[in-house]
Order: C-alpha cells, then sequence, then structure tokens
C-alpha cells in the first residue's frame, strides 16, 4: 500500500539562493501529519512542490515525489493535472483570494467535479449539497446561491474544504487553515478535519505555525526551520522527549492555561536566516540557547531505534 506523500530529498531555488533543503518527510495512510514551524520556514513551499505548483521563478529537484501514488516527477503536465484534481484536495492559507468574489459558490464548487469526474452540473449540485450539509452549513441550497463576499471567513473556509472534498481525493493538503478565523471557529474547523479524517481515512497534511494545534490534531508531524526539516516523527513521542532546541522552544512558547494575568508570552529571540540556507552548519545557531562552536561546522542526525523519531543536532 503506497504512503499518500513520499518526499526524498527536496531543494527548491529562486536563481541561486536554496530556500528548502533536503527535505523528506513521509504522510502514511490515514494519518494527519503536522507540519510546523515559524513563517518562512519553507512549510508551504513545499506542500506546493508535492503538488507540482510551486510559484513562477522557483525551481526544484528531488530524488522521490510520490503524490497520492503517482510519480510527479516522471508524470507529464497533463498527467499531473488530471492526478491533482481527482486525488488531491487543497485548502489554501487565503481564503479571501481563492475564491472569485462574482462568481456564485455552486459554480465554484462543482466545476472541478465536473470537469474531472466527467459529471452534470445536477450531479454537481447534489454533491455540493451534501458536503455542505457535512462540513456544518444547514441550509447548503442557499449557500450554494451566495457569492464569496456575502460568507464570513469561516463560512468560506468551510466552502474550502467541501470543495476540496467533492472529487473523494486520497489526500487533502490544508495550509494554515484557521488563520484569521476566531477561537471557536477554529476549533469547529479543526474538529471537522478530525472527523473527515477518521470517517472517510482521508490522509491530512496539515500546514501551521501553532504547534499548540498541530499536537492535539496530528498524528505525526514535522518540524521544520529556515527550509529544512530539523526533527519528525509521532507526534507524542516529539512532544514528549524533544531533541531539538528549536523544537524545545515551540513548545515552551505553547499558551498554557497556567499562565499568570498579564504574564508576557514567551518568544524565541532572533528571526528566520532567509540565506545561505545551503550551509552545512546549524541554521538554528545564531539563535540556540545551546549552541556550540562545532555548530558551525556541521550537524549530526540521530534516529531511535524504531526509526521514527529523527531530529538534527550536536546535542545528544
Amino acid at each position: 500500500m503506497n504512503n499518500p506523500v513520499e518526499l526524498k530529498n527536496l531543494h527548491i531555488k529562486a536563481g541561486n539562493n536554496t530556500l528548502v533543503n533536503n527535505v523528506s518527510l513521509t504522510v502514511k495512510e490515514g494519518e494527519i501529519f503536522g507540519l510546523v514551524g515559524e513563517s518562512g520556514s519553507g512549510k508551504t513551499l513545499t506542500a506546493k512542490a508535492i503538488i507540482d505548483l510551486l510559484p513562477e521563478g522557483l525551481t526544484y529537484t528531488a530524488d522521490k515525489i510520490i503524490t497520492a501514488g503517482k510519480d510527479m516527477l516522471t508524470a507529464s503536465d497533463e498527467e499531473k493535472r488530471d492526478h491533482i484534481g481527482k486525488k488531491i484536495g487543497y485548502i489554501p492559507q487565503n481564503t479571501v483570494f481563492y475564491l472569485h468574489p462574482l462568481i456564485k459558490i455552486k459554480n465554484q464548487i462543482g466545476d472541478g467535479y465536473i470537469q474531472h469526474m466527467h459529471k452534470t452540473k445536477k450531479e454537481a449540485l447534489e454533491k455540493a449539497e451534501v458536503l455542505l450539509s457535512k462540513v456544518g452549513f444547514k441550509s447548503p441550497k442557499t449557500v450554494l446561491n451566495y457569492y464569496p463576499w456575502q460568507l464570513s471567513g469561516g463560512m468560506r473556509q468551510r466552502c474550502n474544504i467541501a470543495m476540496a472534498l467533492m472529487n473523494d481525493p486520497k489526500l487533502i493538503i490544508a495550509d494554515e487553515p484557521t488563520t484569521a478565523l476566531d477561537t471557536t471557529v477554529q476549533k469547529q474547523v479543526m474538529e471537522l478535519f478530525k472527523s473527515i479524517n477518521e470517517e472517510m481515512k482521508l490522509s491530512i497534511l496539515l500546514i501551521s505555525h501553532d504547534l499548540g494545534l498541530v499536537k492535539r490534531y496530528s498524528h505525526s508531524l514535522g518540524v521544520m526551520y529556515a527550509g529544512q526539516i530539523v526533527e519528525s516523527g509521532c507526534t507524542e513521542t516529539v512532544f514528549n522527549e524533544p531533541g531539538h532546541p528549536y523544537t524545545r522552544l515551540l513548545i515552551k512558547i505553547i499558551p498554557s492555561l497556567k499562565m499568570k494575568k498579564n504574564e508576557p508570552l514567551t518568544e524565541i529571540p532572533g528571526f528566520v536566516k532567509d540565506k545561505d540556507r545551503d550551509s552545512k552548519g546549524c541554521l538554528f545557531y545564531c539563535r540556540c540557547p545551546k549552541a556550540m562552536d562545532i555548530c558551525k561546522e556541521g550537524v549530526k542526525e540521530h534516529t531511535d531505534d524504531t526509526g521514527d523519531h529523527y531530529y538534527r543536532c550536536n546535542l545528544e
């Protein structure tokens, strides 16, 4: 049985500048895999490379990219488009720009189904109603006749989720799906992903900067920093035994209910490095509280006995 995502040694460049370096990850059948890290870490670019949607001007190479059973490195452009349309549901970061403001929801949600699955408009609307109901709309027929500007951010996001499910995909890629949503709607959206994962056995690649959210909803995770995976493994293992100082700091800044009133949130000093990402030394060196001179020269890679928990660090 193929894993929905098998990525090995992905490199992404903008001219001579490396943006993503030597990234490998696997999303297993039926799991939610969280890809987490600060803004600028390369999470979205990695996801877009998996479905061949990188912005113009960027180039990539990889030893392997298998997406929902298709070898994306050998497939033709036409094969990729057809495969992605049928097998992968993509939920973008920005719901405002993804849905066309002057086209009704029924046309936007049904077009891909009609085109890729060779169905009629009537069949598309019937399926759209079922899915809009599944994502929490009590009057799906009414919503289908709305324009996106008539919907709130949370409603647009739920429309995007329904749209991503239209073609019965094998994989959902959700890029910061709760950005700009209030806390209540965030929870509704994430509980919806959880139920989709459990009921439909759909694999989900969940991209987020929110480690607390990933901890709650993912089975496995990868921690990304400056274009590299610095730690990965079973979510529970990574949280209980974090090996990389960056992971430890991300865990430390998750807000806690035990915090005192007016207590400032912890933050990681400095910023994510955007140059020299192909350096052999540790890219977290300048921000790391445990940095050593050897970290400038190279980084050890560690994998536990199960082969599941991986991290890059000179600390044992």
